[in-house]
């Protein structure tokens, strides 16, 4: 797979994060770590700064030795099964207990015990999705942090720091990650892989590449192998915009769901908003900041398709001067709150009440 393909190995090779690089250079370089909260949007590099900080700290041969990396989300939705069918965890698996306090015993476990190198100090442990991990456990990782300062760093990586308690993050140093299309690293990254595989990808296909890929460096790169794949098998060495949407069919059906969700809005059917809202983010498990983002370009889609409405008619059909002022005025608003449910995202444990009160707002 490309993405693993082309997965940073160094930390100077992690895109679009200078700031948050330099900062953990200088530890590396002096072999010791704070406990860290690395927060940003997906795909922006989290959890390959992790792996490169590893093999700055221990070496290629030693990196994996001495780093525990625990997807929460796996541990949340499967529990015993995960942690059961897990070969790391086989000592501590008990059908007796329960999976909390099999959890609890891994971690505090493995944070006791000694590096593996002869030349490391610390080990590393590692939660990506830290903020699904429920709240009991993340207070039991305090007490374990706190006793384990000598042998262990805590990393933990999230797009939702406010799903992290403040006891944790606290105790860590706080690197905020920036989404990787509000820089160009993203840009750069996927014409960089497109040109070592030989392919030529046009600049429509690349505007609707990061399109889709929402500012998600893996997003991106599989659907760029996607597309690779289809150009191969009609023996093309080109990648254009049309070759980029046959492998987004899902992203389409997104779209048309955010259409739908608009239309409940604007007709006041709350309970159908509620219920769109939550087989997206629940049943699908589509995150909210992505929904957001589907909602805003179904409205900017809907206000071009009603802008050029009005062009199309006579002056004399466009209706009073004063509603059309009002209506504009009124989207502006729309734009206003869908930055306020921006800003509430970041700090929400239940981000379908923001959703919610967002589209609330579309009634006119």
């Amino acid at each position: 797979m490309w993405v693993e393909k082309y997965r940073p190995r160094q930390l100077d090779e992690i895109a679009g994060q200078a700031e948050v690089v330099k900062q953990l250079k200088g530890f590396v370089k002096e072999k010791t770590l704070p406990n860290l909260l690395l927060w940003g949007p997906k795909g922006s590099g989290k959890t390959s700064l992790v792996y490169a900080v590893a093999r700055g700290l221990y070496g290629d041969d030693a990196s994996l030795l001495n780093l525990l990396h625990i997807e929460c989300s796996d541990f949340v939705e499967q529990r015993k099964k995960w942690l059961k069918e897990e070969k790391r965890f086989r000592f501590f698996y008990d059908e007796q207990k329960s999976a909390i306090d099999i959890f609890k015993a891994v971690v505090r476990e493995y944070a006791v015990l000694s590096p593996v190198s002869a030349n490391a100090s610390f080990k590393l442990l590692f939660f990506s999705s830290a903020d699904l991990l429920p709240l009991n456990l993340q207070q039991a990782l305090r007490r374990v942090m706190e006793r384990s300062n000598k042998t262990c760093r805590f990393i933990f990586a999230t797009s939702k720091p406010a799903g992290v308690v403040p006891a944790v993050r606290s105790r860590c140093l706080n690197l905020h990650f920036t989404a990787l299309d509000k820089t160009g690293a993203l840009d750069a990254l996927l014409a960089e892989i497109a040109e070592a595989e030989g392919l030529k990808l046009t600049a429509g296909a690349l505007k609707t590449l990061k399109q889709f890929a929402r500012g998600d460096a893996g997003a991106g790169i599989n659907i760029l192998e996607a597309a690779a794949a289809a150009a191969a098998a009609a023996e093309a060495k080109t990648i254009g915009e049309g070759r980029i949407k046959e492998v987004v069919q899902n992203a389409f059906l997104q779209r048309k769901k955010a259409e739908e969700l608009l239309d409940s809005a604007f007709g006041g059917r709350r309970k159908k908003v509620r219920e769109g809202l939550e087989a997206l983010i629940k049943d699908e498990r589509v995150g909210a900041k992505e929904v957001l983002a589907e909602v805003h370009e179904a409205l900017r889609r809907r206000l071009a398709r009603e802008g050029q409405g009005e062009e199309e008619r006579g002056e004399e059909e466009r209706g009073e001067e004063e509603r059309g002022e009002e209506e504009a005025r009124w989207f502006a608003k729309l734009v206003l709150h869908e930055a306020e449910a921006d800003f509430k995202l970041c700090n929400s444990l239940n981000p379908i009440i923001h959703l919610e009160e967002l589209l609330a707002h579309f009634l006119f």
